[in-house]
């Protein structure tokens, strides 16, 4: 089949496409999230679909640099389980950039 001359995205990257989104769709969801204050220490901690338990230390995550307690408890998790978002804050936390960039590790199927 000859390519019509607007087609800007050729099969083989299509099929590549489709193939990380079928790895995307293992990716662990986060299920339960909440801010705890214990022991004069403030973190948030993260549920994952996975079985996998994050507890963060509140000076790990710059969205809450400046939060007040009540301004960081306040949240939600985002669409498909991604993400949480801190309404009073305008920002939020991206699971995959965070497991990635912050802690330098490419989840791979296996704990991050």
């Amino acid at each position: 089949m000859e390519r019509h001359p607007n087609d800007l995205t050729t099969d083989a990257e299509i099929d590549a496409a489709l193939e990380r989104a079928k790895a995307f769709d293992t990716f662990p969801r986060i299920v339960e999230a909440e801010f705890h204050t214990d022991a004069k220490v403030e973190f948030l901690r993260l549920r994952l679909s996975d079985g996998q338990q994050l507890l963060l230390p509140r000076e790990m995550l710059s969205e809450l640099k400046d939060a007040t307690f009540h301004q960081a408890a306040d949240l939600f998790i985002g669409p498909q389980g991604l993400s949480v978002w801190w309404p009073q804050l305008d920002d939020g936390l991206y699971l995959p950039d965070f497991l990635e960039h912050r802690w330098g590790k490419v989840w791979s199927g296996a704990a991050a």
